[in-house]
């Protein structure tokens, strides 16, 4: 019954001809429409996907920065220990060599008799 009444409409108005050019027209503008919001869709998910690769990649890069500066602040560390090591061990040489000389030396020896006296006093 609608069917009769839109089709007597459109046949006493307009006719069938522009009817179904003016519905190709807006079948075309549906899809042009439909088109540009997924376009827009798949547009914006790109932006986001590129933005977000681009964060982690500079915080990537900034976190790589930081690892080389404690590697490198470790690396100068450990050079003044071995340096602080060194000059450590040679002074132990040195000290024990030292006390070896003043072991080995028995100019300075005390016999019993003057360690009696000296006591005495």
């Amino acid at each position: 019954m609608i069917w009769m009444a839109v089709s007597t409409f459109i046949t006493q108005t307009i006719g069938w001809r522009r009817a179904a050019i003016a519905l190709a027209v807006l079948a075309l503008a549906i899809g042009l429409y439909g088109f540009h919001v997924l376009d827009k869709r798949w547009a914006v998910k790109a932006a986001r996907e590129g933005l977000v690769s681009r964060v982690e990649l500079s915080a990537a890069k900034a976190e790589l920065k930081v690892l080389k500066d404690r590697a490198a602040a470790l690396e100068a560390a450990n050079f003044q220990f071995q340096r602080q090591l060194q000059e450590a061990e040679a002074l132990q040489t040195l000290q024990a060599q030292e006390l070896e000389d003043y072991e080995s030396t028995v100019d300075a020896v005390v016999d019993r008799a003057l360690l009696e006296r000296l006591r005495n006093r």
